[in-house]
């Protein structure tokens, strides 16, 4: 599994910073899901499956999706390439890398609002719009991976389910450890960490559930402006970074 590559001095996030992240996630997967025919941008899964399906019934949308999950993983690359060369030179990166999602989100909110109506999956402007929307939420990914330690995937939610039901069957079997060691230290760190690690896992799954609800009630009323709210919140927990790293 890839380690963390923050540095040992930078502060560890609060929690809202991941759980406002899965939020951002759910909401973008609801716009391109309903905006660009089917294209998730953040859960890739739903794209591989949604694109196999359409190589099977022969439909020319696959292009759209392969195109977005290309781009989805060479954000990845690069977003990590970043990360480790900031690590080797001792400077701290996530209001950068929150920085740079922000911008990309920005670009796919313009190409949607300010160009023409995506009118079906093979519009290539829907496709270019796709493509930022996959390469801001491949550099999420990797930001929550590589800069924010022991925090889990903000938009991967298979795993974090797996991970929810490991985490309460360990709190069930820390909390019969503690009542029968009379509260020992060692069973009361145990409990702790156990009950915080299932509360992080939970805290980002309703994020990104509340995020997906919200996203599809903002489309449905708004339209395509209303992606306009990922951005604002990217970008303002990228300023919140930023004003962090001037104070430390």
């Amino acid at each position: 599994m890839t380690e963390a590559i923050a540095r040992r001095d930078d502060p560890p996030v609060p929690l809202l910073v991941p759980v406002l992240l899965s939020l951002v996630a759910g909401y973008l997967d609801s716009y391109t899901y309903l905006s660009l025919f089917g294209l998730f941008a953040a859960q890739v899964t739903g794209s591989f499956v949604i694109a196999g399906a359409e190589f099977v019934t022969s439909d020319f949308g696959i292009a759209g999706k392969l195109i977005a999950i290309a781009a989805f993983l060479t954000a990845a690359a690069v977003t990590a390439a970043f990360c480790i060369a900031a690590r080797d030179a001792h400077r701290a990166v996530l209001p950068w890398m929150l920085g740079l999602e922000a911008l990309l989100l920005a670009i796919f909110v313009g190409i949607m609002v300010f160009g023409p109506a995506v009118r079906d999956a093979r519009d290539w402007h829907g496709i270019v719009a796709g493509v930022f929307a996959a390469m801001a939420m491949g550099a999420q990914s990797v930001v929550v991976r590589l800069l924010m330690k022991d925090i889990p995937q903000t938009n991967v939610m298979t795993g974090n389910m797996t991970q929810l039901g490991i985490a309460a069957t360990e709190l069930i079997m820390a909390r019969r450890r503690f009542d029968h060691s009379r509260h020992g230290d060692a069973a009361v760190r145990d409990f702790e960490h156990t009950r915080d690690r299932l509360v992080t896992v939970l805290a980002i799954a309703v994020g990104f559930l509340a995020g997906a609800a919200a996203g599809a009630l903002a489309f449905v009323t708004t339209g395509v402006r209303g992606a306009l709210a990922a951005v604002v919140i990217v970008g303002a927990l990228a300023l919140w970074a930023l004003a962090r790293k001037e104070r430390s």
